[in-house]
């Protein structure tokens, strides 16, 4: 393991890999399906038809504003705007102004069409221009307001790639090596669709696809109100894409997804903003615990300059970014034409303005040569339409709007439909589009996978006696029962719980595991490290924690569980008084412990898992750019029984490809402890979570290639079957059940793989978990690579299998249990990181050799447990 562990260091991240030259798996259409129970689904999917033979062209669009400065002309480029957020929104603003203007100077563009722009460098038309270029030239206030202002210009030219398409071209779209697919109509469509919320003064449009509504008062949703201002709004996510259909052919869908969004308030002063929080007073200083804490709220938050020679320009001021808070205006010093002055005294000399808070903290922004400036706090006014980002809400912000969001089906139903409507994307397009209604389809409920537990007992589903919902069960032993021989209880110092020891105790015997009474010892001065010294020197092989919820232990003891390779199991001693009254806790925590200790709770009945190494790679964090490390997550079925799921984590850098770096070096460590337990597997499947479709042909061309070295680095002739999946959340299609009585949540165990997935691959929707509250989503899944084409139903079945072996609750999980614990091991990876801070090297770089040797657990006997259950 050590050496395993060291390689991560070496490893050599591959800048800018083409992929999606290679076919992916294609497609096996099944004949006579009866797998399951036939459903119907009504989706948020509606059918897009279009005109034969319609062409659409493609225009390229250059928009350039001339400004005096000093004795010469410069230009910039707003067409092809790198900026984000509100200074994105305000470049398209000033380009569709620009675009409108020439159009009323054209006769081509008011003859021609129709037009639709996209307010950057991009317009189709339905129609040829019979000029291959344009250029019109504008002056005036009506363009731009600022005093350096000289002209704009506006450039319409064919593009010299893909310039004309056509309707028939759609299932050029789609195809098996995924570079080769043209996406050209698609893109086109995305904006034609987009025309009519586009124009609407009612619709705040961000980016070219979410839509949100100004008047959304006949959705009739509730709002969240936050502080500061910040007011909820309702709108609608869209993409288009290309898939199987009714017919079995390709065509085109809208997705529309109801959006939900917090946004900051409009043209507010940021000292209203400030006020409107508790505990805020006009002499604030940046050091205050209120402000420390307040900071966050703010970081990102684009503001208007209210002050200097642009003032009254409107949406044409100065805009920054709060990138933190600062000393006051009558503390903070800087140089001024070679002269030291303060921040209260430069307002007044240079503007003439005197400062009504010169004690409050300011706000510090990127300045001239990247140099922080210090403004004053009542001279920045908000941006408009702007997002709140979930760093920039309080926890009951976001609780309040997770619990908007969180619709019972049959109203996220209503409401998206209600939305689409209202925003303008339900609508025909110049009598050539066509958008039909919400598209239904026929799911299927999966057979109910036979579960086995001790005592040679079955779980029956057909029980009208068992607890909770339909997918509930519950067993009496546990079909390998785990010994605990050496443990000890730790309490508070003089706060023992005797009552709780027997009760687990004898359901831990009742579950038929061998037990031992416990050492009992206590915790002195909030001090953990002393109790797992001694535990290591008495080899323990376990420390359950029986603590009060207000000391808050749990972080450091993970921590200290990882530094000394000692499972721990954590109780709050206020669930613990209950314990002796009940049972169903008790048998939670036991179920944990006995699989902790490597126990198994029950197994289930599939005989493809049987000879077949299964890898779940999940992360719980989102990659992207910069080397900040994050934790991945992975599991395998590598102990001695094919339905025991351990692992562990492993901290990479954050990059857009986050599991490249490590696929090899996983697949090994697996393929070598499952030789070791059980013997070489004649079949590998390995699930990816979170992936987009974008990234399938990296899978397929790299990450492929990385399990197959894995096999061959063992031995010259170790070739076994290898599949992949692709698992993913990260989509925005709705699945409703629909009956006589309405919409409501799917079953756990449903699947639906035809008219709305991929026309070319084997992909399907699954819905494994019940949904507690709000409408659940279906999770994507897609077989990316195989070197044993079978039914598409093998892996449905075994997919769902496989979400029934969570093993700690007695009902399915949302996604099959290699991914599911594999996400659980990098939520701890990411909680030990926090607590004990990456390592770095002399040079500034994240050691990965080092932090993970340190911090991780693959050099320790915690691997080869289930450690986080």
């Amino acid at each position: 393991m050590e050496e395993l562990a060291k390689q991560l260091n070496n490893v050599k991240f591959e800048k800018n890999i083409v992929c999606g030259s290679n076919p992916l798996a294609a497609k096996i259409v099944e004949k006579n399906k009866s797998r399951g129970t036939p459903v119907s689904i009504s989706t948020n999917l509606r059918r897009i038809d279009i005109e034969k033979n319609q062409p659409i062209y493609k225009y390229a669009v250059q928009v350039l504003f001339f400004y005096n400065k000093g004795d010469k002309e410069e230009s910039v480029e707003i067409s092809k705007s790198v900026s984000k957020g509100p200074e994105h929104e305000r470049d398209k603003a000033k380009c569709s102004k620009v675009y409108k203007k020439s159009v009323s100077q054209s006769p081509e563009l008011q003859k021609g069409g129709p037009f639709f722009y996209d307010r950057q460098s991009c317009l189709y038309s339905f129609s040829r221009l019979k000029n291959d270029e344009i250029m019109c030239s504008l002056k005036g206030a009506e363009i731009s307001s600022r005093p350096s202002f000289i002209r704009a210009e506006f450039k319409l030219s064919k593009v010299k790639e893909s310039f004309q398409s056509t309707s028939n071209d759609i299932s050029k779209t789609v195809n098996i090596r995924p570079a080769q697919a043209d996406k050209t109509i698609l893109e086109a469509l995305n904006l034609i669709i987009s025309g009519k919320p586009l124009e609407d003064p009612n619709v705040l449009t961000i980016g070219n696809c979410v839509h949100y509504l100004y008047d959304d008062s006949k959705i009739q949703m509730d709002r969240v109100n936050g502080s500061g201002g910040k007011s909820s709004a309702v709108g609608t996510s869209k993409s288009i894409r290309t898939l199987e259909g009714k017919e079995k052919t390709p065509t085109l869908y809208m997705t529309t997804e109801l959006k939900t969004t917090l946004f900051h308030p409009d043209n507010a002063t940021l000292f209203q903003v400030l006020s409107d929080y508790s505990g805020f007073s006009p002499q604030m200083k940046c050091n205050n615990p209120w402000a420390l804490s307040m900071k966050d709220f703010f970081l990102g938050v684009s503001c208007y300059v209210n002050y200097g020679k642009f003032k009254d320009l409107g949406d044409e001021r100065v805009m920054i970014k709060i990138k933190g808070f600062g000393l006051s205006a009558r503390e903070q010093t800087f140089e001024c034409d070679k002269k030291e002055t303060t921040v209260f005294k430069y307002f007044k000399e240079k503007y003439n303005m005197s400062l009504q808070y010169p004690d409050l903290f300011t706000v510090l922004a990127r300045g001239r040569d990247d140099k922080n400036q210090n403004i004053p706090v009542e001279c920045l006014v908000l941006c408009n339409s702007q997002p709140v980002r979930t760093e920039q809400m309080s926890k009951d912000e976001q609780a309040k709007l997770i619990r908007l969001a969180a619709a019972k089906p049959h109203e996220r139903k209503r409401n998206t439909d209600k939305v689409v409507t209202e925003v303008g994307l339900g609508a025909n397009v110049q009598g050539l589009i066509r958008v039909s209604q919400p598209e239904t389809v026929t799911g299927y409920v999966l057979p109910k996978p036979t579960i086995k537990f001790g005592g040679e007992k079955k779980v029956n589903w057909n029980d009208p006696n068992k607890r909770g919902p339909a997918t509930d069960f519950n067993i009496t032993r546990f079909s390998k029962p785990a010994k605990l021989l050496s443990w000890e209880i730790v309490f508070d110092q003089n706060v023992p719980l005797d009552s709780a020891i027997g009760p687990l105790i004898n359901t831990m015997k009742e579950m038929g595991m061998e037990v031992r009474d416990p050492q009992k010892t206590f915790i002195v001065g909030g001090k953990l490290r002393p109790i797992f010294e001694n535990a290591v020197k008495n080899k323990r092989q376990m420390l359950l924690f029986i603590t009060k919820s207000s000391n808050n232990y749990h972080q450091e003891m993970k921590c200290l569980e990882q530094e000394f390779d000692l499972i721990t199991q954590d109780i709050r001693f206020e669930t613990a008084l209950r314990l002796p009254q009940q049972q169903n806790t008790r048998k939670n925590i036991i179920n944990k412990i006995n699989i902790k200790l490597g126990g198994l709770n029950y197994e289930i009945d599939n005989e493809d898992l049987k000879n077949r190494l299964v890898i779940g790679f999940e992360t719980s964090q989102k990659g992207g750019l910069g080397d900040a490390p994050i934790a991945i997550g992975f599991s395998a079925n590598m102990s001695a029984h094919h339905m025991q799921f351990t692992g562990g984590y492993i901290f990479v850098k954050r990059t857009s490809d986050v599991y490249g770096s490590i696929v090899q070096t996983v697949v090994k460590i697996c393929m070598d402890e499952v030789i070791k337990n059980r013997g070489k597997p004649s079949s590998i499947l390995v699930y990816f979570s979170g992936v987009t479709e974008g990234q399938y042909g990296l899978i397929n061309e790299v990450y492929v290639q990385q399990i197959k070295e894995a096999c061959l680095s063992i031995h010259a002739n170790c070739k076994p079957h290898i599949h992949v999946i692709a698992a993913s959340k990260i989509h925005n299609t709705r699945l409703y059940k629909e009956d006589q009585r309405g919409f409501s949540n799917l079953e756990p165990g449903t699947v639906v793989d035809e008219t709305i997935v991929n026309p070319l691959l084997n992909e399907w929707y699954t819905t494994s978990a019940v949904a507690r509250q709000g409408t659940n989503k279906a999770v994507k899944y897609t077989l990316i690579f195989t070197t044993q084409p079978v039914p598409i139903s093998v892996w449905e079945r075994l997919t769902n299998d496989l979400a029934y072996d969570h093993q700690i609750v007695y009902h399915p999980v949302s996604l099959p249990a290699p991914l599911y614990i594999a996400g659980s091991y990098s939520t701890r990876g990411a909680q030990v990181l926090a607590q004990r801070r990456a390592i770095y090297n002399a040079e500034g770089e994240f050691d990965f050799e080092a932090t993970n040797e340190k911090f991780g657990v693959l050099n320790k006997k915690l691997f080869s447990t289930r450690f986080n259950a």
